[in-house]
C-alpha cells in the first residue's frame, strides 16, 4: 500500500494537470533542470539538446534516481549516425571509430568547436597523434587546412583514412601534366607512386622527400632502373634482380647464417625501391618490418616464471624485455642479411652483450658470476623476453640451484632465511661487478649486508645493551646464511651456541650441584634477548619480574602480606642464576645467607625470638623468604605452642 501511494505521489509530481482532468502532459527534463539547457546549448550543440530531447538518449527516471544511457556507446550514437556505422570488410576505421569510443574525441551535449569535437582541430587530432610528426622543416599545404582535407575522420574505404585512393589524392591537387611538375621529376612522366618518395604531412628534407633516397633516385638517374616507352614508364627487370645488379652480397650458403628474404633473393620483401623514412631503406620502421615475420608473441621463451590464476586457467606473465626488443631496435644485435654466427648475429654472444654492457663490470670485474663453461650470458639470461625478472631463463630459485646442488639441499632444513626460502638469491648476492666474497652485494664486516634489511637490530633504541656479537656485527656467529635446524637459523640448539662463548656458564652447568632447569635444557633465550635489552646481563625482563614469570608461587602473598625486600628487588642478591652447589640455587651456604643482613646477636633480634638465639641454618624452618601474609614472615600454618610463644611443651627447660 506504502508503495503504491509513493508511486501516486511521483507520478503526480510530474504531471501538468489541465483544465480537461483527461489529458496529462508530461513535464519535459528541462522543467525540473532548467540550468542544464543554459549550460548545453551554447556553441555547437547536438541536435536532441537543441530539441529539448533529452529523452532521445537518456532514459527518464522515476523511482530510483540517476542519469541512465538508453543504449551503450556506440549503439546508442549509431541509433542516429548509422551511416557512420563500421560495415565488415571495412579497409580503414579510425582507431577511436573501430572499438566505437565515440566519446573520445566527440562532447555529446555541445561544443565551442565543430562536429562537437572536444578541442579544434587538429589539437583534437594531436592528442593522440604526435604533433613534432606534424611540424617539420616543410609543411603539405592541405595540413593547414586541416587533417579532414585528405582524411575521412572516421571510416574509409582506401588506406590511412584517406577520403580517395592516395595517387588520386594527391592528384587533386597537383596537375601531373604540367611542365613544373615533370621538370621536378627529371622529365619522367611520373603520375603514380607518389608516397614512394614522398611524406604526406611533414618532412625536413625539400619537396617533402622522405629522410633516405635511393641514390639512384636522388641523383636523377632513373634510367638505370627504368625505361620511357609510349608515355609509360617501364621497369627494365625485376625489381629484386634490379637490386642485385649493384648490391653484390655473399653467397647466402657461405655463412653461418642467412636471413631467409636473403636467401630467396627477395629484397623488395625489407627494402623500399626509391625512398624511406627508415634506415637502410626498410620499408618501415626496424621494429615494424621486422615483426611482420617475426611476431612478438612468437619469440621462443623457456618455459617457467610465475603464473596469474584466471578461474580455471593459468596465463605466463612476461616479466622481462631486452631493451632493443623493447624499442624494435632489432639490428642492434642482428644482421640484415648473413653472418658468421648464428641467428645473424652480428658477433659472438660474449662479445655482442659486451657491446652494450661494460666489459669492467660483467666480464673484467673479479666480483662477475662466470657463466658455464663453454658458454656466454646466455647461460642465465635469455635474449628477447622473459617470464622472470632480468631475462632470467629460469625462475632465480631454479636457476641459482641448478649449478648450486649443497644449497638447494638445504631448503628441507627447518628453519630458512627468508630471502632463501622465496628464491630471491640477488637479495644478499650481486652477481655482476661485486666487489664481496661470494658475489655478496655489501661486506659481512660489522654486520654490513644483515643490516641493509634488519636496520632495526643494532639501533635498537639508546637505553638497549647489545649482545656483543650485534654490537661487533658479527650475525653469523649464531646465524646461518641460508638454513638451519632450529628457529631463526640459528646455527645450532639456541643453548649449545651461546655456550661457545660463556665457557664459565657451561662450567657451573656442568658441575654445580643444582643446575637452572633452562640451563639443563640449554634453553637460554627463555630468560635473555638474543639480540640486545635494556636490562642487565641482556635479560628479557627485569628483576623480580623475570623469576616470576615461571615462579608465580614466589609472589602469591606479596598483594595483601608481606614483602621480603631482597625478594622484591632482585632475586640474585640471595641466588645464582645458573647454578650452584647450595640447595635452592642459593649463593651461599645456609648458615652465612641470612645473617649478611640479619645480625643475630642483638638485643632486638633476641627479642624477637623469645630471648632464644636460633641455629645459623634455621631461620626458612619458621620464615619464608620471600613473602608471608603476616609480619614477621612467618608460614601461615605454625605449630600451636610456638605461635603462642611457649617452648616448655617440647623443650624442657624452656620456661617459654
Amino acid at each position: 500500500m506504502l508503495l503504491g501511494v509513493a508511486v501516486g505521489i511521483l507520478l503526480i509530481s510530474c504531471v501538468q494537470t489541465s483544465k480537461q482532468p483527461t489529458k496529462a502532459q508530461a513535464k519535459t527534463c528541462l522543467d525540473c533542470h532548467p540550468e542544464m539547457g543554459e549550460k548545453f546549448k551554447q556553441g555547437y550543440v547536438h541536435k536532441p539538446v537543441a530539441e529539448n530531447q533529452c529523452n532521445s538518449c537518456h532514459l527518464p527516471h522515476g523511482l530510483i534516481g540517476g542519469l541512465f544511457l538508453r543504449e551503450k556507446e556506440p549503439s546508442l550514437c549509431y541509433s542516429c549516425h548509422d551511416n557512420l556505422r563500421l560495415a565488415p570488410d571495412q579497409k580503414s576505421a579510425h582507431d577511436p571509430a573501430g572499438p566505437g569510443k565515440c566519446s573520445n574525441c566527440h562532447k555529446p551535449h555541445n561544443s565551442q568547436n565543430p562536429a562537437l569535437l572536444k578541442t579544434p582541430a587538429p589539437e583534437n587530432c594531436y592528442s593522440c597523434h604526435e604533433q613534432k610528426n606534424f611540424e617539420k622543416k616543410v609543411v603539405h599545404a592541405p595540413l593547414a587546412k586541416g587533417c579532414q582535407t585528405c582524411h575521412n575522420p572516421h571510416k574509409s574505404d582506401n588506406i590511412a583514412l584517406l577520403n580517395q585512393e592516395p595517387d588520386a589524392q594527391c592528384m587533386s591537387c597537383h596537375e601531373v601534366d604540367r611542365k613544373s611538375f615533370i621538370t621536378a621529376h627529371s622529365n619522367y612522366p611520373v603520375t603514380t607512386g607518389c608516397l614512394r618518395c614522398h611524406t604526406p604531412h611533414s618532412a625536413d628534407q625539400p619537396f617533402l622527400l622522405r629522410k633516405n633516397i635511393h641514390q639512384p633516385v636522388k641523383k636523377g638517374e632513373c634510367s638505370s632502373c627504368h625505361q620511357v616507352q609510349k608515355n609509360k614508364i617501364l621497369t627494365r627487370d625485376t625489381p629484386n634482380n634490379l637490386c642485385l645488379k649493384c648490391h653484390t652480397s655473399p653467397d647466402p650458403g657461405s655463412t653461418g647464417s642467412s636471413h631467409k628474404p636473403h636467401v630467396d633473393r627477395k629484397c623488395t620483401s625489407c627494402h623500399a625501391i626509391h625512398a624511406s623514412d627508415a634506415p637502410l631503406l626498410l620499408k618501415e620502421a626496424p621494429e615494424k618490418i621486422c615483426l611482420t615475420c617475426h611476431r612478438v608473441e612468437d619469440i621462443p621463451m623457456a618455459e617457467s616464471g610465475e603464473t596469474d590464476n584466471t578461474g580455471a586457467k593459468k596465463v605466463k606473465i612476461i616479466k622481462s624485455v631486452h631493451e632493443p626488443v623493447a624499442g624494435g631496435n632489432c639490428l642492434d644485435c642482428h644482421n640484415g642479411h648473413a653472418s658468421a654466427q648464428k641467428n645473424l648475429l652480428k658477433t659472438d654472444k660474449k662479445g655482442l652483450c659486451l657491446s652494450c654492457h661494460d666489459a669492467r663490470q660483467y666480464e673484467e670485474s673479479p666480483g662477475s658470476h662466470p657463466p658455464e663453461n663453454g658458454k656466454a650470458c646466455n647461460t642465465c639470461h635469455q635474449p628477447h623476453k622473459s617470464y622472470n625478472p632480468s631475462l632470467l631463463v629460469q625462475s632465480q630459485k631454479k636457476l641459482c640451484f641448478s649449478c648450486h646442488r649443497k644449497e638447494s639441499d638445504e631448503q628441507g632444513r627447518f628453519s630458512l632465511h627468508r630471502p632463501f626460502a622465496t628464491g630471491n638469491c640477488v637479495g644478499c648476492h650481486s652477481l655482476h661487478g661485486a666487489k664481496e666474497e661470494k658475489y655478496l652485494k655489501a661486506s659481512r664486516e660489522n654486520g654490513a649486508l644483515c643490516l641493509s634489511c634488519h636496520e632495526n637490530i643494532q639501533q635498537p633504541g639508546e637505553s638497549i645493551r647489545p649482545h656483543e656479537p650485534v654490537a661487533k656485527g658479527r650475525c653469523e656467529q649464531c646465524h646461518a646464511p641460508h638454513a638451519a635446524d632450529y628457529a631463526n637459523v640459528i646455527r645450532q640448539k639456541p643453548g649449545r651456541i651461546c655456550l661457545t662463548c660463556h665457557e664459565d656458564v657451561k662450567s657451573t652447568i656442568n658441575n654445580a650441584a643444582v643446575v637452572h632447569q633452562p640451563a639443563v635444557d640449554e634453553n637460554c633465550i627463555s630468560c635473555h634477548a638474543a639480540h640486545g635489552s635494556p636490562h642487565e646481563h641482556i635479560l628479557k625482563k627485569g628483576q623480580p619480574m623475570l623469576c616470576l614469570t615461571c615462579h608465580t608461587e614466589v609472589a602469591r602473598d606479596w598483594r595483601k602480606g608481606v614483602i621480603h625486600k631482597p625478594a622484591m628487588q632482585n632475586c640474585m642478591e640471595c641466588h645464582r642464576a645458573h647454578g650452584s652447589d647450595e640447595p635452592a640455587m642459593i649463593n651461599s651456604r645456609p648458615e652465612a645467607l641470612c645473617v649478611r643482613c640479619h645480625e643475630s646477636g642483638t638485643t632486638d633480634f633476641l627479642a624477637a625470638h623469645s630471648n632464644i638465639r636460633p641455629g645459623a641454618d634455621s631461620c626458612i624452618s619458621c620464615h619464608d623468604a620471600h613473602g608471608s601474609p603476616d609480619k614477621g614472615l612467618l608460614y601461615p600454618v605454625g605449630h600451636a605452642p610456638f605461635l603462642e610463644g611457649t617452648c616448655k611443651p617440647c623443650h624442657d627447660g624452656r620456661a617459654k
